[in-house]
């Protein structure tokens, strides 16, 4: 059986599907595996962007380093690097966007949050 991975995240579900986790206990919340696939969606949020070709353009690089127990399970990973363009945060092409976090973090504010930040700036 071949797998093709497209993205480090289906690559991280791969891995906590076929190996399991060292130690993963179900009344202790969520497991490591499953705590690897979620925090995906944050770190994209943080590092993607509108741009003109894409919705969702990439625009970071991270190497997620996945550590594994003499069990052959998931024991533990890191993020060793995280690459931003960081350009992105102050200027955006036309018909570009910036990072979608900031978008995100705004919509989640109330009027009256948003009226009383136009005014601090």
């Amino acid at each position: 059986m071949h797998h093709i991975f497209t993205t480090p995240f289906s690559v991280i579900q791969y891995f906590a599907s076929i190996c399991g986790v060292e130690g993963k206990s179900a009344d202790h919340g969520a497991g490591l595996d499953e705590q690897l696939v979620q925090c995906n969606p944050v770190l994209e949020a943080f590092g993607n962007a509108k741009t003109i070709k894409n919705d969702n353009s990439s625009r970071f690089g991270k190497f997620i380093r996945i550590h594994f127990g003499a069990q052959g399970k998931i024991h533990s990973a890191d993020i060793e690097r995280y690459l931003l363009e960081k350009a992105r945060v102050t200027y955006q092409n036309p018909e570009e966007r910036s990072f979608h976090i900031f978008y995100q973090m705004l919509k989640g504010m109330s009027q009256a949050e948003r009226e009383l930040e136009e005014e601090r700036v």
